[in-house]
């Protein structure tokens, strides 16, 4: 048994990496949070592209609503945004930088995430929270979770802080697991957030008060926001519109559409002159 568990935690170490880090890549402390994506394809498999000709640009501080149907290439865009991979086609720049010149950890950096079902661990709350900024100090900790909406639900537990959350979270209530998420952003600091889903497992009244958190989290960030729900993209600065693997819509513009294969950078150029 303990020869095949090396054996699987050799493959894994074996396996290449689908990003590689640059020599002498840059490093980066803080962004601004300009972010483009200028005519960038993208294939998981050879033939089978995902993203096809995207092209848009988001100005540090800008709220992006991102929609579009399951499949559209919606969490790809992200992914290729934290270098998960690598572009077969064309660029992402972070700050007029392209990702492929930043040491990956410190691009990485840069991010905070909080998913539809956020990743926690079995070991107390304040753990959990700190986990974003070790060594952060226990006021810190307090400070990100009332910002979060999580202190009094925190302080109401047997244990408070020190209260143990259980396997992936399993004795909190899906609400409170994205409350403590979200504390885990607030004491990152990070320039750049993706909300991905984040309101979907919710309640009405819970989504109320996780809204209300992200709405102080999102302020002078530039935040893009994944939802299915309409309300929950309501306060973005702009829209971005996937179909297909292309951009449909950005901002209030019809990117693509009226023609099968419209070139998306073009079209997009097209919309800036356009009074």
């Amino acid at each position: 048994m303990h020869l095949s568990s090396a054996e699987r935690a050799f493959s894994l170490l074996d396996e290449v990496p689908d990003v590689v880090e640059r020599q002498q890549a840059r490093s980066l402390e803080h962004a601004s949070g300009a972010v483009t994506f200028d005519d960038v394809s993208f294939a998981y498999r050879e033939n089978r592209p995902v993203l096809r000709n995207v092209s848009f640009e988001v100005d540090p501080g800008t709220r992006v609503g991102i929609s579009g149907t399951t499949g559209a290439g919606k969490s790809t865009l992200m992914s290729l945004l934290i270098r998960f991979y690598a572009p077969t086609s064309g660029r992402v720049l972070l700050d007029g930088v392209d990702l492929r010149d930043y040491r990956i950890a410190d691009l990485r950096d840069q991010f905070a995430i909080v998913l539809q079902e956020p990743v926690l661990f079995s070991t107390s709350i304040a753990e959990n929270i700190a986990y974003a900024r070790p060594g952060a100090s226990e006021e810190e900790v307090v400070e990100a979770a009332k910002a979060a909406n999580a202190h009094e639900f925190i302080i109401s537990l047997p244990h408070g802080y020190e209260n143990l959350v259980g396997e992936r979270g399993a004795s909190l209530s899906g609400g409170e697991r994205q409350r403590i998420a979200l504390a885990r952003d607030f004491l990152k600091g990070a320039p750049i957030l993706i909300l991905d889903e984040p309101t979907s497992s919710v309640d009405m009244e819970t989504e109320a008060a996780i809204m209300e958190a992200m709405e102080r989290l999102m302020r002078g960030r530039t935040t893009f926001i994944i939802a299915h729900r309409l309300g929950t993209l309501a306060k973005c600065d702009t829209r971005l519109e996937v179909e297909g693997g292309r951009v449909a819509r950005f901002g209030q513009q019809r990117i693509i559409g009226a023609g099968a294969g419209g070139n998306a950078a073009e079209s997009l150029r097209r919309s800036k002159q356009t009074p």
